[in-house]
């Protein structure tokens, strides 16, 4: 098995406006993140916009800068959008070093932007689970049985091409949408490699102030996905 299961880790915040991205917070920011993210690009970027009325609907198209900062290397990245922050890592250690990069660009972003509203908030976690050889289908003893139990629906399992669960329900403070299953990365052809999916997206449209303060709402998210990664699966996968 591949040694790191976790494929992708990503952290978006959206606001309910624009935020302020003024050259000395990019330049600020370029220095703090210069030894994880040491190249800086400028995207032009465009999107469509819907404007609707009560007698026909219209789109206008909406030009924006994207500031990227980079590591090429690992395919890392953090983007600022206009209203928006994503943070993209492929190339993931620990909670203990991605939540130090967030920190730092949120203490280079609050001092201008301590009025702003978050409207979303959300931490994705995207395990793809790979072992070398035997059963595509047969996961016994490593993932949980209610997550694998559909293979069973079919007797000629042979040419199916993908299947998969999902999972969404609500708590007082948090959403959780959570996809499992053989989501085969070799789609259309049918399923031939070992490879189970284990996607977890934690979010939350409470609004709120942006601030540092916001880290532990991101700690929240953090233990509710390892929370639930741990009861979909046995430890002999900790094991291989």
């Amino acid at each position: 098995m591949s040694n790191n299961i976790l494929k992708n880790v990503i952290l978006r915040m959206d606001f309910l406006g624009e935020i302020d991205r003024s050259d000395s917070i990019l330049e600020n920011l370029k220095k703090v993140l210069l030894n994880d993210f040491p190249e800086f690009e400028m995207k032009e970027m465009a999107s469509l916009e819907m404007i609707a009325d009560q007698t026909q609907r219209t789109t206008k198209e909406k030009r924006f800068k994207s500031f990227i900062f980079q590591n090429k290397e690992i395919d890392n990245s953090i983007t600022l959008e206009p209203d928006a922050i994503v943070f993209d890592i492929k190339k993931y250690k620990t909670y203990k070093e991605f939540k130090e990069i967030v920190q730092k660009v949120f203490q280079n972003l609050e001092g201008e932007n301590s009025s702003a509203k978050v409207s979303r908030i959300g931490l994705r976690y995207i395990n793809q689970i790979i072992v070398k050889q035997g059963n595509p289908f047969d996961w016994t003893g490593l993932i949980k049985e209610p997550l694998i139990c559909s293979r069973h629906f079919i007797e000629d399992i042979d040419g199916v091409r993908r299947l998969m669960g999902v999972l969404e329900f609500n708590t007082p403070d948090y959403f959780i949408r959570f996809q499992y299953g053989w989501f085969n990365s070799e789609y259309p052809n049918p399923i031939a490699r070992k490879e189970f999916l284990l996607d977890y997206d934690c979010s939350s449209t409470n609004e709120i102030n942006f601030s540092s303060g916001l880290i532990s709402q991101i700690d929240i998210f953090h233990d509710a996905i390892k929370e639930l990664f741990k009861k979909s699966k046995f430890d002999e996968l900790d094991k291989l």
